[in-house]
């Protein structure tokens, strides 16, 4: 059973306020880069303080709901904030902010800061659209718009190696996109409807056949943003060529973006008792279970740290998938949780190797020795990020990877323990060297090191951003059984989809 909607303009306004800082960007910039600056930032904050405050209210019960525009007499695009939406859009929000403010620091001395910080705004904007989508052509509009507008922030700097990787990029997407459509448009025809529904709107009398097409084709086309093998080729390449803090919200909360399409197709198109029938989802386990070990082993060879990390967020993020197609509650509440803790975990870290790129010049892990010694705080950061993505107790990922290991142990498939130990001592490898290497060891220094005043910590605005999420990861570890945290909203979520 549905739960009665409250019509709010809140979820819309969460859309609009990043929108507006889109539209202001440049004329602000005119009066000055610090009003420019004041002003995204007001923005961001009022549109993570809905979400918040969104999210505060689903985890109560409510499910709130904004009518957009009606399309045809009987289609609407419209907003819908029930509890998986509510925890997207929440984390969304609240990474996009602290990667916003890291960007003063990072891109003071870039180029085009207009064009970078326009679309940094309408790429939120459009994210929030597809957390807060009530049906799946809002869907749809959103998630093509945030994944096409998203290119001149992948080639940015404009090198020969960004470019290349924005081509790659927008193959991909526009591929995928194209399966996600004609998966639509087939579940349209079959169903007569398109509203994301608890229970699903297909059902077995459509025949055999056109159900295995619509599963396969909405499969493919999320499975290339969630980043599954063999569909994963454009994350390698566009995290290293990004600046930093748009890595962090790519690999944060981008790439989950299609993990996320996913699971309301799974739970809100399907349904659990049809996925059942058709028998698909052990397909679906080895093959995310396959992504999880392959690029993981594939990390560690990685000596350049943003192309390490990127191979760590297909990996991480195969885990969501992973978890979902078990079936079982408590491993689709290690799915959903999991989003939440790998986007600020992983946002640290790529925050990290942004300061390490700005203040020590350097962008391969061979060249972190004695890191520590001149940038205390960010080495700490990133060491605590880098235990929490393993699963070291208490932190954060320690709660995604219990909850999915018991939900293993329910749905009767405890042979997948081990590809969850081997992806966390995977992890240890391609990691734990990374904080040997800044604590243990000895910098080499060079004459083209950074190592009087520019090689210490950075500067505030870039350190504070870094801290919080520091402070998220152990927070939400820590206290993830407290009331209003993402264990709530995700175990609300799992069972409306398992009632």
């Amino acid at each position: 059973m549905e739960t009665e909607a409250t019509r709010s303009l809140l979820p819309l306004a969460a859309f609009l306020l990043p929108l507006a800082g889109a539209v202001l960007t440049l004329p602000l910039r005119k009066i000055s880069a610090r009003v420019r600056d004041i002003t995204l930032l007001a923005l961001t904050a009022l549109c993570a303080s809905v979400a918040v405050w969104l999210a505060a209210h689903v985890a109560g019960g409510e499910v709130y709901e904004t009518y957009l525009l009606q399309l045809t007499p009987d289609i609407w695009m419209y907003l819908r904030v029930d509890a998986l939406g509510a925890l997207f859009g929440a984390t969304v929000a609240v990474l996009w902010m602290l990667a916003l403010v890291y960007s003063w620091g990072y891109m003071a001395e870039g180029h085009r800061l207009g064009r970078y910080y326009s679309f940094f705004m309408l790429s939120l904007a459009w994210t929030m659209g597809v957390a807060y989508s009530g049906n799946l052509l809002t869907f749809l509009i959103f998630y093509e718009l945030f994944s096409i507008l998203t290119y001149p922030l992948v080639v940015h700097e404009q090198t020969p190696e960004a470019m290349a990787a924005g081509t790659k990029y927008i193959i991909y997407i526009l591929v995928g996109g194209s399966l996600v459509l004609l998966a639509i448009v087939l579940t349209y025809f079959a169903a007569g409807d398109q509203t994301l529904t608890t229970g699903g709107i297909l059902s077995a009398d459509i025949g055999q056949q056109r159900l295995f097409a619509i599963f396969w084709c909405y499969i493919a086309g999320f499975g290339v943003k969630a980043a599954l093998v063999p569909l994963h080729g454009w994350v390698p390449d566009a995290h290293p060529a990004a600046p930093a803090p748009f890595s962090a919200v790519l690999s944060g909360v981008m790439v989950a973006a299609g993990s996320f399409g996913i699971m309301r197709v799974l739970f809100q198109v399907f349904g659990v008792e049809l996925l059942r029938e058709m028998g698909v989802m052990s397909m679906v386990t080895i093959l995310a279970g396959f992504t999880v070990l392959f690029a993981a082993v594939l990390a560690v060879n990685q000596d350049n740290l943003k192309r390490r990390l990127a191979y760590s967020t297909i990996s991480q993020m195969a885990y969501v998938v992973l978890g979902v197609s078990l079936l079982g509650s408590d491993s689709t509440i290690g799915a959903i949780i999991h989003v939440t803790n790998h986007a600020f975990m992983k946002g640290g870290l790529f925050l990290c190797a942004g300061l390490f790129i700005r203040r020590l010049g350097v962008h391969r892990v061979s060249q972190l020795d004695g890191a520590a010694k001149r940038m205390p705080v960010t080495a700490a950061g990133f060491a605590i990020a880098a235990l929490g993505m393993i699963g070291t107790p208490p932190l954060s990922g320690f709660v995604s990877k219990w909850y999915l290991g018991l939900g293993m142990l329910e749905t009767g498939n405890p042979l997948l323990l081990v590809v969850l130990l081997g992806g966390a001592l995977l992890a240890a490898i391609y990691l734990l060297p990374i904080v040997y290497r800044m604590y243990f060891r000895e910098p080499v220094l060079t004459a083209d090191d950074k190592v009087t005043t520019e090689g210490r910590e950075a500067p505030a605005s870039m350190l504070v951003p870094l801290v919080i999420v520091t402070l998220l990861t152990i927070a939400l570890g820590l206290g993830a059984s407290l009331p209003g945290m993402p264990v709530s909203l995700a175990r609300m979520a799992a069972e409306t989809f398992f009632h």
